[in-house]
């Protein structure tokens, strides 16, 4: 009997080494990737010993090669078409001098009632001061700036949408992040989907994360986010991603601690790489804020002025949408559980205090549902008799 059962365990052991010898001999550069995400320690000198060793036989046998044509012979019955990313707006201030301060003479004193001030210039003059004297001081005119800027601000929410779906020609979404897209995306589905006048695309990732090194970003995430792209053509993108940028991961070496200024560095440049795929159609991005966690390790609150500061500079191509006005309590603060209109308490959060159940993806739904009607997208549908 024990002799069965350690024939058994060999066999199992052989099996696995197997395995483990062909994948790394078919896939050396993800063997290096994953080598360089272990701990820095004897770990990663042991994977990176095994990675070199296995990576230098498969070149020399040429695998890569036999892969690449492969590759090659289906890549090209594809008839996906590949878009040009979405160039990053460039925020120009123009800067602009103040006259220096010339100083009246002594033996003439300003009467502030008769002193002159010219009219506000219009967006396309410069800026002219009187110079006035020590002693003059300026007629208020905050009203007429917060005047003008609320006419802009309106104007621009005006015009958000590109167009208002209709049955004929529905408004195609595209939903994008890791898990916490993929419970936002079953809401989508059950509460969204039934309108004629969406299509609605959900291609959230489980364990997908900006840092997370288990995907290539240069060779499969931003191809992956052009082709998704040109497949759905969509007119609004949605995003809603960050379960998994605090787990400390090495990418290619390098460790990154969350919170850390390298951090902030490496999840800036590839929101603003994936947002430039995402819109490279010429889509409009709402992009939720992650949501609060039980566990105050998860640094959302960095993690969202990251995501706020990159989406800023999209402006007017983009904006945030705080998911916490759904997902959180009164102050926008951590919850377990939600109160439903009839008094009744129902879980909110799951057990891990990360991901949310069916009520809260509902509740997220619903809040885009009103963010598409007022902003134009689509039109309100007659209440239900």
């Amino acid at each position: 009997m024990r002799k069965k059962s350690s024939n058994k365990a060999l066999k199992s052991l052989f099996i696995m080494c197997f395995f483990l010898i062909s994948a790394s001999f078919l896939a050396p550069d993800v063997l290096d990737i994953w080598a360089s995400t272990q701990k820095n320690d004897f770990r990663r000198e042991l994977a990176r010993d095994w990675s070199e060793s296995i990576g230098d036989l498969s070149r020399k046998m040429q695998i890569d090669e036999i892969k690449e044509f492969s590759e090659r012979i289906i890549d090209g019955s594809s008839s996906g078409e590949m878009l040009e990313p979405l160039a990053k707006p460039v925020l120009t201030i123009r800067q602009k001098t103040l006259p220096k301060k010339e100083e009246a003479p002594k033996e003439k004193e300003v009467d502030v009632t008769k002193a002159e001030v010219k009219s506000l210039p219009s967006s396309d003059e410069e800026s002219i001061f009187t110079p006035l004297s020590s002693t003059t001081f300026l007629p208020p005119v905050t009203a007429a700036v917060a005047t003008t800027t609320t006419t802009s601000l309106n104007l621009e929410s005006s015009i958000k949408a590109r167009r208002t779906a209709t049955f004929e020609d529905p408004l195609r979404i595209l939903a994008v992040g890791d898990s916490l897209m993929l419970d936002f995306q079953y809401g989508l589905e059950r509460i969204l989907e039934p309108r004629a006048d969406l299509n609605i695309e959900g291609r959230g990732a489980l364990g997908f994360g900006f840092t997370v090194p288990y995907w290539d970003w240069e060779d499969d995430v931003i191809p992956d986010y052009n082709l998704m792209v040109g497949e759905v053509r969509p007119d609004v993108v949605i995003a809603m991603i960050g379960a998994n940028e605090f787990q400390g991961y090495a990418i290619e070496g390098e460790d990154l601690e969350p919170g850390s200024s390298r951090w902030s560095e490496v999840l800036t440049e590839r929101a603003h790489d994936a947002i430039s795929h995402w819109l490279a159609d010429g889509a409009y991005l709402y992009w939720w804020s992650t949501p609060r966690m039980s566990d105050p390790s998860y640094l959302t609150d960095n993690l969202n002025s990251i995501w706020d500061s990159v989406v800023s500079d999209w402006y007017p191509e983009a904006e945030m949408v705080d998911s916490m006005k759904v997902l959180g309590d009164e102050e926008g603060e951590f919850r377990w559980n939600m109160e439903m209109l009839d008094g009744s308490i129902v879980p909110l959060r799951k057990e891990h205090g990360v991901h949310f159940f069916e009520v809260g993806a509902d509740a997220l739904s619903r809040q885009f549902e009103e963010i598409l009607e007022k902003d134009g997208w689509v039109n309100s549908l007659p209440p239900e008799s």
